[in-house]
Parts: C-alpha cells; sequence; structure tokens
C-alpha cells in the first residue's frame, strides 16, 4: 500500500513539474510554445506548402475511415466499423448474453425483441445489418479471450467456460445448454451464414478487447491482472482456431489501450520478469506471436492492434480528452502530434514517463520491423475529444491524414460525446466531401508545409493518374487567418481548384461559392481560422510542355519542429504481402506494411536534412523506377521573447511550483490521516 502512494505521489510530481517545465522552456528557450497555453503563439500567419505528385507515392489503406459499431452511423460515410462495446469480451454468442462483471444481461442485443434473443451470433448479426444499412463495406468481430462468458440466463450469475477448439462436429445451432462456448465453433458459424473474408463475409477478427482491463472490468470472471505470458498462449491458440476455420479472414491483436499498456499490459509486478530483455510488452507480444506462427506454420497476427485515446492533459492539468475548456481545445489541436512527431512533447503523466516510446507510430513500427515484420498496424479506436467542437475536428482530421501519410492498416473513431458532429465532418471530408461519394484519392503523394505546428496539409491522386490532386489543408490557428502559398510539382497544369470546408461556425461541410485561379502551379490561398480545407484541383488533360515547377526552400516558418529521425520505419506498400486482406467493396486490397528501411521517405515531406534516400513509387504501377528524395535541414529559426512575457512566465512559473509543492504536501498529510 505504502508503494503504491508513492508512487501515486511521484506521478503526481511529474505531471506538475512537467506542467511548469513546459511554461519555463518555452519562455527561455524562445522555441514553440505548447498548445496547453495558446495554440497561436507565435504564428507566422504565413506557410509554404509544397506539392510533388510524382514524389512519395504510396497506397493509402481504405479501412482508416472507421468508426465503431455503437456510434451514430447516420450521415456519416465510413468504410470500416468494429464492435467495441466494453462487455464484448463476456459475450455469449449462443445465449447473446454479456456480463457486467457482477449479471448478466442482453444489453449488446437490446435491439431485438424477446422472441429473437434465443438465435445465436444476434450480436455479429447487429453488426452486419447496421454495416449493410449504412453501406460500410468492412466488418470486424471481437471474439471471447478471458476464459468464461456469461452464462445462458440472465437471471444468475453463471458463467459458461469458452474453449478454442471444440475437436468435435460444428452445429448450426450450437449446443445451449452444455456449459461450453466454441471460438471455432462460432468463427465455422459466421462463414457458414455470411461467407470467408475473401467473397465479402466478416472481414477480420479481434482476439478480445482490451486484456489489461479484464480483471478490472470482469472481476467475477478474471479476478487477478493478465500476465504477459498468459495473454500471448491465449491469442496464439485462438488465432490458431481463427486461420484453421477462414484463413482469408485478418487477426487483430493484442487491442490493448494506453501508453502504460503498452508498456507493461498494467500489470508492472508480471512484467519486471521481461523488462530486462524487451523494452516494452508490444515487443514481447509481437515476437512471441511470430514464434508461434512459426511453430503452427502459419502466420497468427496479420495485425498488431491498440487503443489509443489522448491522455494528454490542459494547463489546469485536466484530461482534455472529457473537458472543453479553452485551454483543453487548444491542446487538442496538437494532441495529434504524439503519433509522429518526436519534437512534440504531451503534457501527460505516461508520455512523460516513457518517452522513449513516443512517438507511437515511429516506434510501434520501429517493433514490427524487429520482431514480426509484414504485420500491418491499426488504431481499432483513437479518440482525442471534442466531438462537438471543431478543434475535435480538426485533431480527428489530422489523425486520419497521419494514418494515411504513415501507412496505419485499419482506424476507427471512438467518440466519447453523444454528438459527434465534428468528427463526422471530419471523416466526410477525406470520403464524401461534396455529399456524393467523392473522396481523398488513394495513392498519397508527398506534401510539406515547412514544419508549420500551426497548420498541416497532405495529398493524394488517384492512383496511375496525377491530374487527379486533392489536398487536405489545416489552419489551427484559433484566431487568425493564415496565408498559405502553394506550389505543386506536376506534369500536369492545374488551372483552378474547388474548395470545400467546415470550420467553427458549422460542422457541415460546404463548398466555396467560386474556385480559387492557379497560375502555372502556384497561388495564394488564405485559410480562416480553426478551419479544416479539402482542395480539388482540375487539370486541363494536358502534360506540360516545359519542366516541372522547383519548388522553394519552406524554411520560413516561425514555427520550427523537427521531423521523425531517419532511424524509425514508417509504412510502405509491400507486394511481399501473401495473407489475404480484408475485402473492401468484394475486391481485394493490398494493405501497407511497416519497414525501417523507408521511414525517409514519409519524413521527407516534413523535415528537410541532408539524408538522402531512394524511395519506390506506387507498387500498383508495376514501375521499377524509384526517385530520390534529398531532405535537408538547416537549423531552427533563432526567435527572442519579450522581456515582459519573460517577467510574466515567470510568475506563472513560480504559481506552480508553489502550487505544485501545495498540493504534494496536502497530499501527504491527507494520506497520513487515512
Amino acid at each position: 500500500m505504502k508503494s503504491n502512494k508513492n508512487k501515486y505521489f511521484f506521478k503526481r510530481a511529474v505531471s506538475l513539474a512537467a506542467a511548469s517545465a513546459i511554461i519555463f522552456c518555452s519562455a527561455n528557450a524562445g522555441t514553440e510554445v505548447s498548445a496547453t497555453f495558446s495554440s497561436s503563439y507565435l504564428d507566422s500567419g504565413s506557410v509554404i506548402v509544397n506539392i510533388d505528385t510524382s514524389a512519395g507515392r504510396k497506397a493509402i489503406s481504405p479501412y482508416i475511415y472507421g468508426i465503431n459499431s455503437e456510434s451514430d452511423l447516420s450521415g456519416v460515410k465510413v468504410n470500416a466499423i468494429i464492435q467495441t462495446h466494453p462487455q464484448v469480451s463476456s459475450y455469449n454468442w449462443e445465449s447473446n448474453l454479456s456480463s457486467d462483471g457482477v449479471g448478466n444481461s442482453n444489453i449488446l442485443v437490446s435491439a431485438y425483441p424477446e422472441n429473437k434473443l434465443s438465435e445465436p451470433g444476434l450480436y455479429t448479426d447487429y453488426l452486419v445489418k447496421r454495416a449493410s444499412r449504412y453501406n460500410v463495406p468492412s466488418r470486424y468481430v471481437t471474439l471471447q479471450m478471458m476464459g468464461k462468458t456469461a452464462g445462458h440466463t440472465s437471471s444468475d450469475k453463471l458463467l459458461d467456460d469458452v474453449l478454442f477448439e471444440k475437436n468435435d462436429a460444428y452445429l448450426s445451432r450450437p449446443d445451449a445448454g452444455d456449459g461450453v462456448v466454441y471460438m471455432d465453433e462460432y468463427v465455422s458459424f459466421l462463414v457458414n451464414k455470411y461467407d470467408y473474408a475473401m467473397n465479402g463475409g466478416i472481414n477480420g477478427y479481434f482476439l478480445s478487447n482490451e486484456p489489461e482491463n479484464w480483471s478490472e472490468r470482469f472481476p467475477n470472471i478474471v479476478p487477478q491482472p493478465v500476465t504477459a505470458d498468459m495473454l500471448i498462449q491465449n491469442s496464439a491458440e485462438l488465432a490458431y482456431s481463427v486461420k484453421k476455420i477462414d484463413p482469408t479472414a485478418l487477426v487483430y491483436g493484442p487491442s490493448i489501450n494506453g501508453i502504460e499498456a503498452f508498456i507493461n499490459i498494467n500489470n508492472p509486478d508480471d512484467w519486471e520478469q521481461h523488462g530486462l530483455e524487451y523494452s516494452w510488452f508490444i515487443d514481447y507480444y509481437l515476437d512471441g506471436m511470430r514464434i508461434a506462427s512459426e511453430e503452427k506454420e502459419t502466420r497468427l497476427l496479420d495485425v498488431l492492434d491498440i487503443h489509443y485515446h489522448t491522455e494528454a492533459t490542459n494547463g489546469l492539468l485536466q484530461p482534455i480528452i472529457d473537458s472543453d475548456d479553452v485551454f483543453s481545445n487548444n491542446t487538442r489541436l496538437q494532441a495529434p502530434r504524439i503519433l509522429w512527431d518526436s519534437s512534440y512533447t504531451e503534457n501527460s503523466t505516461s508520455a512523460i514517463l516513457h518517452n522513449q516510446h513516443i512517438p507511437l507510430i515511429p516506434t510501434l513500427a520501429a517493433s514490427i520491423d524487429m520482431y514480426y515484420p509484414g504485420t500491418k498496424l491499426s488504431f481499432s479506436e483513437y479518440n482525442f475529444g471534442g466531438g462537438n467542437d471543431i478543434s475535435g475536428g480538426i485533431a480527428a482530421a489530422d489523425a486520419l491524414g497521419i494514418f494515411a501519410k504513415y501507412g496505419v492498416h485499419m482506424a476507427c473513431a471512438k467518440p466519447n460525446t453523444e454528438d459527434i458532429s465534428y468528427i463526422k465532418s471530419a471523416l466526410n471530408i477525406y470520403t464524401d466531401y461534396d455529399g456524393e461519394g467523392s473522396s481523398f484519392g488513394d495513392t498519397l503523394v508527398s506534401s510539406s508545409n515547412g514544419k508549420d505546428v500551426m497548420s498541416s496539409v497532405y495529398a493524394s491522386v488517384e492512383s496511375g493518374d496525377e491530374s487527379e490532386l486533392k489536398v487536405i489543408l489545416i489552419n489551427k490557428n484559433t484566431a487568425a487567418p493564415k496565408s498559405a502559398e502553394i506550389n505543386i510539382r506536376s506534369v500536369y497544369e492545374f488551372e483552378n481548384a474547388d474548395v470545400y470546408s467546415f470550420g467553427p461556425e458549422s460542422s457541415e461541410i460546404s463548398k466555396a461559392e467560386e474556385s480559387v485561379d492557379i497560375n502555372e502551379n502556384r497561388f495564394s490561398f488564405e485559410m480562416e481560422p480553426m478551419t479544416v480545407y479539402m482542395l480539388v484541383f482540375n487539370a486541363d488533360g494536358d502534360i506540360l510542355s516545359v519542366d516541372p515547377v522547383d519548388l522553394p526552400d519552406t524554411e520560413t516558418s516561425e514555427n520550427i519542429q523537427t521531423g521523425i529521425s531517419s532511424d524509425v520505419s514508417v509504412g510502405t506498400v509491400s507486394e511481399e504481402d501473401t495473407v489475404t486482406t480484408s475485402v473492401f467493396s468484394h475486391e481485394h486490397v493490398e494493405a501497407t506494411t511497416f519497414s525501417a528501411a523507408s521511414v525517409n521517405e514519409s519524413a521527407a515531406g516534413e523535415t528537410e536534412e541532408s539524408v538522402s534516400t531512394t524511395v519506390p513509387l506506387n507498387e500498383e504501377t508495376g514501375s521499377d523506377t524509384e526517385h530520390t528524395v534529398t531532405a535537408s535541414g538547416g537549423t531552427d529559426t533563432e526567435k527572442t521573447v519579450p522581456k515582459a512575457v519573460k517577467i510574466l512566465v515567470s510568475v506563472l512559473v513560480g504559481a506552480v511550483v508553489l502550487a505544485m509543492i501545495y498540493i504534494l504536501v496536502n497530499d501527504y498529510i491527507m494520506s497520513r490521516r487515512r
């Protein structure tokens, strides 16, 4: 008990110290001030945007535009939905009951009348019917792996055993009275009902849901925290059962949530025996699944899946995910940078304590490359909060661009508010910006904004056609417009661009009355504060008779940030993946895998350092041609801070330090009294 108190005090101290350190360092270094305090600090008001339609090309997975199945699907176009209800790990597919940790209920299938509840697999039936109603082509089922599920009656607390293999004939209607639930029989039932994944059936299976929380969420089923070895053993056995029934379906795991879980699955005592050999649980899990796959001579893990709900706090140390104050909204604008930016310091205890594992995507990619190459990456739950605020819409739109840029295979938003209008707009700006099904392209191309942290840019074309250029532009300044000087390097000459956007006044995506005129593939574009834009470029169809324009230097931004270091991996398109991927519109789509050798290509759009790397063109074209991307870098622009600002910040630092001392002393006194 004493050690837990000490750990609590330590974490409080770290968070408070971090808040004061961010203020102090920002003021004295004169560099970027955290968005915790002002999202528009030191914004130059202009940005140079460079786009090269022939460089940095890679396929964008359509599955990153997903949402969890419990969300309101009206008015949003998504390509993937997944079962993510907190009780799904205890779901009994035979009886349709699930547990809340105390008793059994039919909450997961409450939409069905009483006379239908005896039909098996209704929770998946609900998933498939919702997908059909809202034209969602990709559906994912979560399997049960805790060892027990809810029983067959809701009047008591009886539980059924869970076994992964039946070793007997599968029944079209399972025996509901034998006290056992078989997972392979469940998968067989779903294949018989909906067909194989490659033929339009269930696209993939998740190996349970947030196992690090089982003992907390289901104390009646899992009284002790799960251990690393037990989780890997059960994952491998369940995955093998799935692959025997439907080898064309993808298997996802471990679906754990939060940085602490990535480190030690929230069981530090158990993790101590593995921590010397592996840097975090992610490494151990990947290595364990790889070893098990070699033993079974079958790939048992297709996609490394995690959940990430932002852990950032505002200047008052309040979690931003549940807050809508000005501090939280400003912090939210920068929060997605934890996914990729090594120069970003998130104000959260976990991110500070485990800074060596941040940013997340490059670190996860490096783990994949080292321990289980060829594995894809997904965020089947992500949330930065602000579902009903423009700050949430900007964060979600930025995250989707990041997922596209860094080769994430699948991602599903999981908002925590009832009103998710801005999350829907963030998805629709990529999937249905004109209300007629028009979407962001399927092939990412190189784009750069001069390391400006107060804006974001993502560009795409359709595979094999550079003339269909589309660009996402985001202005994160809360109060002021921002001028973008846009330069396009392409063999096509673009005449104008249609403009679609949403902003603080409304979550509705609207089209500007007039298009933007373009002269020799250069033009200026004025971005309103806190606005997300989709620019749809129109070419005349003729290839330029002269060489494409040279792109200017972008080292002009007031906001300087460092890109991903060149020794961390990001995604590339791979032809070596022999596992059939999820069916999208009943067609085969190649997914993205990670390779450490390809990091510089994605980082090149953001950084310019004296590093040269060769980058393959989109493999779908079948071309062996390579582009050389040279990035180069320069030193950060030197800045000065007014004396009055330094004095004010010094006062704030002193106040924070005094508050920190007061809180720690008060906590200690109160704990002694208890």
